[in-house]
């Protein structure tokens, strides 16, 4: 339940900061969009890992010419029934990116970086568990606007992740270095 709480918290905390850097910029821009990329998902038999795509709903806002914020929330969840039994995996991502930009012309290249959370939790009929894994890496991008309103982009990230622990894995330290590609489209208003 503390760790609910966390999650909760700092979803506030970047709807709060993103109102306050709005109200600030009165030429401040903010959009809705969806990335679309593969993520690499741990499966805990052994070493297993699954490439799936998992999409982040973002809301980018951009504000001043030469800077933008990208908090993003996604969300997973995998369930089955079968005779007699019942399972669940469910999988919370929220992140941030800070990002400098330059414009070019109808486009925007910005670098900067990301940090987020992901909150993993199963249950079946004996049992259930969660952990929050952290991240943090450095994130370069381009973004072009076809319109005023509408927008098409790429991402390149390099994120290391530290990753937390399930209840029966109190002895064990992981961690994940990895690299993500991402394609965005967005609106904005």
């Amino acid at each position: 339940m503390k760790k609910l709480n966390l999650i909760v918290l700092i979803g506030i905390a970047f709807l709060m900061m993103t109102n306050l850097l709005y109200a600030q910029e009165k030429a401040a821009r903010v959009g809705i969009g969806v990335s679309l990329g593969k993520q690499i998902f741990g499966i805990d038999d052994g070493a297993a890992l699954t490439l799936f795509d998992f999409p982040s709903i973002c809301i980018p806002i951009i504000t001043s010419p030469k800077f933008r914020l990208v908090p993003e929330i996604g969300l997973y969840r995998y369930s089955r029934s079968t005779d007699g039994s019942d399972y669940s995996y469910m999988i919370l991502s929220m992140g941030c990116g800070i990002f400098p930009m330059i414009q070019k012309g109808n486009g925007y290249i910005y670098y900067g970086g990301r940090l987020g959370l992901v909150r993993m939790s199963y249950s079946n009929e004996n049992d259930d568990d969660s952990k929050i894994d952290f991240y943090i890496g450095p994130a370069i991008g381009g973004e072009y606007f076809f319109t005023d309103h509408l927008s098409l982009g790429g991402e390149a990230q390099l994120n290391y992740t530290f990753m937390g622990q399930f209840e029966y894995d109190d002895d064990v330290s992981e961690s994940l270095i990895s690299s993500k590609t991402l394609i965005f489209v967005r609106w904005y208003f």
